[in-house]
């Protein structure tokens, strides 16, 4: 089969190699459709510190069942459409016994870890693979890992109907942060994004306000929007620390700050205790998609998440390397079809 293998940093290649052979408990999946994470950037360009070299990259996948192992082919069927829940944990830590596996001590996530989907073929165990509507497409359903990841970020905020916010990042993740937040009840969404397209986007999806942070001042309009109170919820969506700092600039009295987007290990914040002490702050982070993954791909279904809209581009694998150096013009959510 067809599969892209990182070696290291900077370091691709694409080889025939034999298919995977599975266990009792696994499935074979055929892959149909793989989305471009910001992950597998970072992975290719050395800034993913789990992963482990040589790797094939590719987490956000969707395709049908192409073999079954003989325990696994008691819960599923050959050709059934599926999409898959990347993340694998050992089901034994203090975490995994706690209902909170996505803490868990051995994460070893499929496409970062383990071998993943930008190959023809990928085993997987059966337990990770949900099936899928007819209705639904496999570009569509490969976006159902990463839209199950905000919903998550949403258990986090737990926000009352008519509360304000603003989305730092207009990149597929935010775009997902809008919708959830109209779906939410916000009765104000501002969106902060330098790419034009992805403003065009953001207000077509449900923003308010949308504005190029590099010709207008966040904290300003955030503060004219709302007669200087600042925003309930901020949704960081970029990753570093100045995004937070700037999170924090915009956020109400009594807020909440959602840090969702991937900072490098090595950033810092300078923080007031006394300003979180005294405005009563919360500072949440949201680590992947525990227990989500159902509900994202009825929101999907139902349409009441576009994710259609966020597909700019569908590559062959052969071009994945031109997309992990963001080389795609105008690129919003780049999808590839082994």
């Amino acid at each position: 089969m067809k599969a892209t293998r990182i070696y290291a940093p900077l370091s691709l290649r694409m080889e025939d190699i034999d298919q995977p052979s599975i266990g009792s408990e696994d499935v074979l999946i055929k892959v149909e459709a793989c989305g471009v994470c910001g992950t597998d950037i970072h992975i290719y360009e050395g800034k993913a510190g789990i992963a482990r070299y040589p790797v094939i990259p590719g987490h956000e996948f969707s395709g049908r069942i192409a073999a079954a192992g003989v325990e696994a082919a008691r819960h599923v069927s050959i050709g059934d459409r599926v999409v898959i829940d990347p993340t694998v944990t050992c089901g034994r830590c203090i975490f995994c016994r706690s209902g909170r596996m996505h803490l868990c001590l051995e994460w070893s996530p499929i496409g970062v870890v383990r071998d993943g989907a930008f190959a023809e073929y990928v085993k997987v165990p059966v337990h990770l693979a949900y099936r899928i509507p007819d209705r639904v497409s496999f570009e569509e359903a490969a976006l159902t890992e990463p839209l199950s990841c905000c919903i998550h970020g949403w258990d986090r905020l737990s926000p009352r109907p008519g509360f304000t916010t603003a989305v730092i990042g207009a990149g597929p993740i935010g775009l997902m942060h809008i919708q959830l937040a109209r779906l939410s009840g916000a009765s104000l969404i501002i969106a902060s994004e330098p790419i034009r397209s992805r403003r065009i986007l953001a207000e077509k999806l449900g923003a308010d306000i949308v504005l190029d942070p590099f010709e207008e001042d966040l904290c300003e309009i955030v503060h004219r929007e709302t007669s200087g109170v600042g925003v309930d919820i901020v949704i960081e969506a970029v990753g570093g620390a100045r995004y937070l700092e700037e999170s924090l600039k915009i956020a109400s009295r009594g807020g909440k700050i959602l840090v969702f987007g991937v900072a490098p290990e090595e950033d810092k914040v300078c923080v007031s205790p006394y300003g979180l002490y005294r405005s009563e702050l919360t500072i949440l982070g949201s680590f992947i998609n525990p227990y989500s993954m159902d509900r994202a791909i009825s929101m999907i279904a139902s349409r009441r998440i576009d994710v259609r809209s966020l597909i700019s581009h569908v590559i062959p694998l052969n071009r994945l390397e031109q997309a992990l150096r963001r080389e795609l013009k105008d690129s919003v959510k780049v999808i590839v079809k082994p």
